[in-house]
């Protein structure tokens, strides 16, 4: 849909089954050049809002865009039910992208949604909620030799065993995307 000021994508599903569209739009002449890729469900003979693009004034806008649906994606975070964190070591030694995330943390949401809205593949451990995850973390960064980290540090990443911290969650995210 299309007005002067703002472009709207929706997804309409017209088929008797659920579906899950991944939308990504690119653009200029609005108020951001690049939005975040969108993962929507879509339910049967439905129609979802997937984005909206709301123009600048006195420009003149463009856009490119890219989607896909399947009637399911692929689990990007899989929960990992572990009896005690010595068996989590194999996540790290295997070169998994892990991230260690907490409560009440705006930017460790924000990575877990660029991770998943860019279909990279990832664990997130949540030292906040679970007494086994956070001697993981403690046991991982003392294996690291590395005294000086701190939990303000968090969201905190390891790929392919090298620690990663104090994140740019887009320069992060496009260094995995390769």
């Amino acid at each position: 849909m299309k007005t002067k000021k703002k472009i709207t994508f929706y997804a309409i599903n017209h088929t008797e089954t659920a579906k899950e569209v991944f939308l990504k739009v690119d653009g200029k002449g609005f108020r951001k050049s690049s939005y975040r890729p969108v993962i929507k469900n879509v339910p049967a003979n439905k129609k979802v809002l997937l984005t909206t693009l709301i123009s600048l004034k006195n420009a003149t806008p463009e856009y490119t865009y890219f989607y896909s649906f399947d009637d399911q994606l692929t689990a990007l975070n899989l929960e990992t039910n572990v009896k005690d964190w010595k068996s989590l070591n194999h996540l790290i030694d295997a070169g998994e992208t892990i991230i260690f995330t907490k409560d009440e943390c705006a930017k460790c949401e924000k990575l877990i949604g660029m991770l998943k809205a860019n279909r990279i593949r990832h664990k997130a451990f949540n030292i906040s909620d679970n007494e086994r995850y956070r001697k993981f973390f403690w046991n991982t960064i003392s294996k690291m030799k590395r005294q000086d980290v701190l939990i303000s540090s968090i969201p905190i990443a390891i790929v392919k065993g090298e620690l990663h911290e104090g994140l740019n969650l887009i320069s992060f995210v496009e260094s995995l995307k390769k």
